[in-house]
């Protein structure tokens, strides 16, 4: 899996939405545009997405990833996959992996938190960060500590 570090994943419902997922040809995330939900359109958003390990070593060795390799990386591999036919098994993890929602909303991809959310991106600031960690009680029973400071 690749993910960005402005992300929240919460690794068991991670695992859990994951383990449904074939073991080959899987191509997993959340779709571009933000209006579509449909995974074969165009390709996963960069925020956090997974292949399946036979795609990572295709992609490792493929003539079409190292003929098409200027763009973002994105974007890159859903061409990647679309060109050299991969990436049959494909599900779009959206609504449960979404953007931050913003006081003036930029796209689609934004909501709310919800009990069924899998990753939460663009917690580019640490009261972000704060507010997510709160609303799915991560940081319940932390020991108070001198290396980090929770409210």
């Amino acid at each position: 899996m690749k993910a960005d570090d402005d992300i929240f994943f919460r690794l068991p419902q991670l695992v859990d939405s994951l383990g449904a997922m074939p073991r080959e040809d899987m191509y997993y995330g959340a779709t571009i545009p933000c209006d579509s939900m449909d995974p074969f359109r165009e390709y996963m958003a960069g925020m956090g997405y997974a292949l399946s390990w036979d795609l990572v070593e295709w992609i490792a060795t493929s003539e079409v990833a190292r003929n098409h390799s200027v763009g973002t990386e994105d974007m890159l591999t859903g061409l990647w996959l679309r060109i050299g036919d991969k990436g049959k098994n494909r599900f779009n993890a959206k609504p449960a992996i979404h953007d931050y929602r913003n006081p003036v909303p930029v796209d689609q991809c934004e909501h709310e938190f919800m009990p069924s959310t899998i990753g939460v991106h663009r917690l580019k600031s640490n009261p972000r960060w704060a507010e997510a960690l709160k609303y799915f009680n991560f940081t319940a029973g932390l020991q108070p500590s001198k290396f980090y400071k929770i409210d």
